[in-house]
């Protein structure tokens, strides 16, 4: 079976905490020689927006851009010469979506505002509709995170998407698997053609088999990922972000001779 969706999480999946240094070598190496073969889109699902990852992917000399683009975890964009073109029909209704739940959940964003928010170690910052956070310290990640978990535990419509320190609020139907599900169906591809990385906790969603029977991390993932990865049978690399990603891939695809 050949690879035909190529879908990475990008801090700490591909980029590694150097920006001085290119993007992943191995891993456009070994996408420039599979695309000779044959065509292979890939995607960025990250939870950074298009202005912040399209700099990230200039300062870290990316020599392409990716064919599509899931931004803030749950929109999605095609990227043509350059330019994001967001795909309408799916961000229309994420958006409504959004603004509903946060508007039936107000009290509770308040709420968690107030209690959580109220610590030294914990920032409150406008995310994506709503309200984010971000928490100083290993203890007060955990912290935070029981707290969070707690407050919403009997709105099950509403999920914490966490990726380090920060932690955002979404609707639990919209997430890096479901939006790769969305251009799986626009492309027609399905998961047994399809390429998996991430490294982080609001990767978690989007590494099954459902949406990829190709699933990797890097060395350098957070326990969780490289646990859910391991039981859906993927592959764990033994090297860091971008080169760990390559490895999986000349694993399983190698390039012709």
């Amino acid at each position: 079976m050949k690879a035909q969706l190529v879908c990475t999480d990008f801090d700490g999946t591909l980029a590694g905490e150097n920006p001085e240094e290119p993007l992943a070598p191995r891993f456009f190496q070994w996408l420039s020689g599979s695309r000779k073969s044959g065509e292979i889109s890939w995607v960025v699902a990250t939870g950074r927006s298009w202005e912040s990852l399209r700099e990230a992917l200039v300062v870290h000399q990316a020599p392409v851009m990716p064919d599509w683009i899931v931004t803030v975890e749950r929109e999605i964009h095609q990227v043509k010469e350059g330019q994001a073109h967001s795909l309408e029909a799916w961000n229309k209704v994420c958006a409504e979506t959004h603004q509903a739940l946060f508007g039936r959940h107000g009290a509770l964003l308040e709420r968690i505002e107030r209690e959580v928010g109220s610590t030294d170690e914990v920032t409150v910052i406008p995310d994506a509709g709503a309200i984010g956070l971000i928490a100083g310290s290993k203890e007060s990640i955990d912290r935070t995170d029981a707290l969070v978990n707690e407050i919403i535990r009997e709105h099950p419509e509403i999920s914490t998407v966490r990726n380090g320190p920060y932690f955002r609020f979404a609707h639990v139907d919209y997430h890096k698997g479901s939006c790769l599900a969305e251009i799986q169906k626009l492309l027609d591809l399905p998961p047994s053609s399809t390429f998996i990385a991430g490294d982080n906790l609001n990767d978690l969603p989007m590494l099954r088999r459902k949406f990829g029977h190709f699933l990797a991390c890097p060395s350098n993932s957070v326990p969780e990922v490289l646990g859910q990865v391991r039981k859906e049978g993927g592959y764990l690399a033994s090297g860091t972000a971008g080169d760990g990603i390559a490895e999986a891939l000349f694993h399983w695809f190698p390039l012709p001779a």
